[in-house]
C-alpha cells in the first residue's frame, strides 16, 4: 500500500483523469515522483468500477482501491444493506472480509465487528477505508480465516463468511467444495466460536443440493436486485433441527417484494391450472429462482397455465404479488401464419416462457421491434402454444 496515492496532487489527478484513455496515460507516464503510472492507473481502473456499485466509496475523498477483481468480488452497496438488515447482534466476525463493504455496512447493526483478511494490502486497504469513513468500531486484522479460528479465544454473536468463488487461474466457481474456504471442511471449527452463522453464496448455486450438502441451515435468503438474483444467503444455527425456511427478496428503488415459505410447503402444495383469464402474472427472478411454482398458484389462488409454464392468471387483479402483473389484451393459438398477420412489425417487449424457440428467433421471424408498452408472451398451455398480448396492469 502506497500511502503517497493519497497526497492531494496524486488524488486530485485519479479524479481529473477518471474517464480518461487508459494507453494514453500509460504512454505518458506518471508525473509524480513517489507513485508509479501503473499504480495511478489500477486506482482508476477501480474507482470507476464503484461509481454505481459502491457510490460511498466513489464519492468520499482520501479511499484507497485495491485492484479492480477486488471491486469485482466485494458485495455491492445495495446487497450489503440488505445483509446488515438482516442480522442482528453485539459481535459479528467477518471471516473473509476483503474489501470490507459487508463489515462496513455491518458495523451500522452490531457493536464490534472484526474484519479478517489473509491478504496484508487488502487488509491495510480496508482499515484505511474505515477509519475515513469512520467506521471506529471495526478492528481489520490481517489472518487467515481458518488460523483465526483457531487462535482466537473469544465468541462471537455471529460469523459472517464470502468464500472466494475463484481458483487460482481466477476462474469462477460455484460449487460449495471448490470455494475458499469450504463451508464444510471448518463447520465444527466455526461452531466453536459462535452459535450464528450466514454465508453468501454464488445466485447459481443450486439450493436444494446445497441445503443438503451444509449442516444447520435455518434460513435460505434469495437476494435480487432489480429483478436479478445475486445472491444466495444461509442462515446456519448450530444443533438447529427445523425445517428450512426459503425467504425471497427482490429489492427495487421504489419498493421491495418478499415471499418466504417452507420446504414442504412447495412440496405439498396442488396448482390449479387454466387458459390465460383477464390478468397474467409473472414472478420475480427470486420467487423463480426458490422453485415455489406450485404454492405460487396455491397461496395467491392463482391458475397455473401448465406444469412447466411459470406464468399465473386470474380473472380479477390481486395484491402484493411479488412479480410483474400484467391485463391481457389478447390470446392467439401460435400458428405461424395467423400471427404473422397479427404481430408482424409490431413494437413490442417479447419474452418466452416454456416455448421452443428464442427471442432472438421470433423477432426476426415476425419482424418484431423492441419497446412500446405491448408485452408479447410466447407460451405454452396444457393443449397448445400460444401467444398472449398484454400490458402492465
Amino acid at each position: 500500500m502506497n500511502k503517497n496515492i493519497l497526497n492531494t496532487d496524486v488524488q486530485m489527478f485519479i479524479n481529473e483523469n477518471i474517464n480518461s484513455n487508459i494507453h494514453s496515460l500509460i504512454l505518458k507516464g506518471s508525473v509524480f515522483k513517489d507513485v508509479n503510472i501503473q499504480e495511478i492507473i489500477e486506482q482508476i481502473e477501480a474507482k470507476k468500477k464503484c461509481k454505481l456499485k459502491l457510490q460511498t466509496w466513489f464519492k468520499t475523498s482520501n479511499i484507497y482501491f485495491p485492484n479492480k477483481l477486488n471491486i469485482e468480488q466485494t458485495s455491492s452497496e445495495t446487497t450489503a444493506i440488505i445483509k446488515s438488515n438482516l442480522i442482528k447482534g453485539k459481535s459479528l466476525l467477518d471471516l473473509t472480509g476483503g474489501f470490507g463493504v459487508d463489515s462496513y455496512y455491518f458495523s451500522k447493526k452490531f457493536r464490534s465487528i472484526t474484519h479478517c483478511e489473509s491478504i496484508a494490502k487488502l487488509a491495510k486497504i480496508a482499515a484505511h477505508n474505515f477509519m475515513i469513513l469512520n467506521a471506529d468500531n471495526i478492528t481489520s486484522v490481517c489472518y487467515d480465516g481458518k488460523d483465526f479460528l483457531k487462535n482466537y479465544k473469544e465468541r462471537f454473536d455471529w460469523i459472517y463468511i464470502d468464500p472466494s468463488r475463484r481458483d487460482h487461474k481466477k476462474n469462477k466457481k460455484t460449487l460449495i467444495e471448490d470455494c475458499s474456504p469450504n463451508i464444510m471442511l471448518i463447520e465444527d471449527l466455526i461452531y466453536e466460536k459462535t452459535n450464528k452463522v450466514l454465508i453468501k453464496m454464488s445466485p447459481m448455486l443450486d439450493i436444494s443440493k446445497a441445503i443438503q450438502l451444509i449442516k444447520n441451515v435455518n434460513t435460505v435468503y434469495i437476494v435480487a436486485v432489480k429483478n436479478e438474483v445475486k445472491e444466495l444467503l444461509f442462515h446456519l444455527e448450530k444443533d438447529n433441527n427445523s425445517e428450512v425456511n426459503i425467504t425471497t427478496i427482490n429489492y427495487h428503488l421504489d419498493k421491495t417484494e418478499h415471499f418466504s415459505f417452507k420446504i414442504h410447503q412447495e412440496k405439498t402444495a396442488k396448482a390449479k391450472f387454466s387458459t390465460p383469464k383477464q390478468f397474467l402474472y409473472e414472478p420475480n427472478a427470486a420467487v423463480m429462482k426458490s422453485g415455489a411454482f406450485r404454492l405460487v398458484s396455491k397461496y395467491f389462488k392463482l391458475y397455473k397455465l401448465d406444469i412447466n409454464t411459470h406464468l399465473y392468471t386470474s380473472e380479477r387483479k390481486i395484491k402484493n404479488f411479488p412479480g410483474k402483473i400484467y391485463e391481457i389484451i389478447s390470446t392467439h393459438n401460435y400458428h405461424k401464419k395467423s400471427i404473422r398477420q397479427i404481430i408482424r412489425g409490431r413494437k413490442a417487449n417479447l419474452k418466452t416462457r416454456n416455448f421452443p424457440e428464442k427471442n432472438e428467433v421470433l423477432k426476426k421471424l415476425f419482424k418484431i421491434s423492441d419497446g412500446g408498452e405491448n408485452y408479447l408472451f410466447f407460451t405454452s398451455n396444457l393443449k397448445n402454444k400460444i401467444v398472449i398480448d398484454c400490458q402492465l396492469a
